[in-house]
């Protein structure tokens, strides 16, 4: 495994909140966005209050990925907080407040609930991200097409990533959730890890969709009755269209099997990587 951080170099200054021919896709892109401006710098403390508790001999390699998986990761909230600047403003009057909400919850997840709450809680994000990031590469082709590079830029980027480093959050979590006794290898091998997936869902999903259905009110306010009732038949074919996409990964990850080291690559995933690479086309000169 090649430990590599990428500073991207993506232009947002001329891109906009609707970025694609298909509202309904970008504004929940868009809801997204926001989740990993909070989530990822309580994940880099969570690991960091893990790590410490990580033998030195042992767990060397281990080490390493984690301290690399934080530099990914560092990068990944500060460029969507970059690229969120095009829908927080006051037009987006609620998107801010949601964002402080969701980030206030996860410190009070931080400093009220067990290590081991919190590393479940980020391996379900994780392994989540992994449902999703097949079907960016694989299946949103219609949707896609015609998008602001801008856009699509920071999500290839991003995604790419969460592939490369699919199994540090895993490995994190397993080495000091599972190492015990038989009881601690049956519970928190699949039970307590299956909770910490749903929990993570429910609670990150509730504040993307609250921030999606913001962005798509303000939208519809500005349009006939006509054009509303066209918007909500995309936003109902795209969820269907989600679910459908969705449902079967997502059964893989509470599969008592689950193992994301399994995982193939993406279609596309290499080249993407690459133009994010030292010298890539899309790559800081300044790194």
């Amino acid at each position: 495994m090649e430990l590599t951080v990428r500073y991207p170099q993506i232009d947002y200054e001329k891109c906009f909140p609707n970025w694609a021919p298909n509202l309904e896709f970008a504004m929940f892109m868009n809801a997204f966005s926001i989740t990993p401006v909070f989530l990822e710098p309580y994940i880099i403390k969570v690991f960091a209050d893990a790590r410490k508790l990580l033998d030195p001999v042992r767990d060397e390699q281990l080490t390493k990925e984690v301290d690399w998986f934080v530099a990914q990761e560092s990068q990944h909230y500060r460029q969507h907080a970059k690229f969120n600047r095009i829908f927080q403003t006051p037009r987006f009057p609620k998107v801010e407040e949601l964002g402080k909400g969701f980030g206030a919850d996860l410190d009070g997840f931080r400093k009220n609930r067990s290590l081991l709450f919190n590393l479940s809680y980020t391996e379900g994000f994780e392994a989540a991200g992994g449902v999703f990031y097949r079907i960016w590469f694989e299946k949103l082709g219609k949707y896609r097409f015609g998008a602001r590079e801008e856009a699509l830029l920071i999500y290839d980027w991003h995604f790419a990533e969460e592939f490369e480093h699919r199994e540090v959050a895993y490995k994190l979590y397993m080495a000091l959730a599972v190492r015990g006794n038989i009881f601690r290898k049956i519970w928190y091998a699949y039970f307590y890890r299956i909770y910490g997936v749903l929990a993570m869902l429910g609670h990150s999903g509730k504040y993307s969709d609250a921030v999606r259905q913001h962005l798509l009110e303000t939208y519809r306010a500005e349009m006939s009755p006509e054009e509303v009732e066209a918007s909500k038949k995309r936003e109902k074919a795209f969820g269907k269209f989600l679910f459908r996409s969705t449902i079967v990964r997502l059964l893989g990850v509470l599969s008592p099997w689950y193992n994301p080291a399994r995982k193939p690559p993406p279609e596309g995933l290499e080249a993407v990587l690459t133009s994010f690479d030292r010298g890539g086309q899309y790559s800081s000169t300044a790194a």
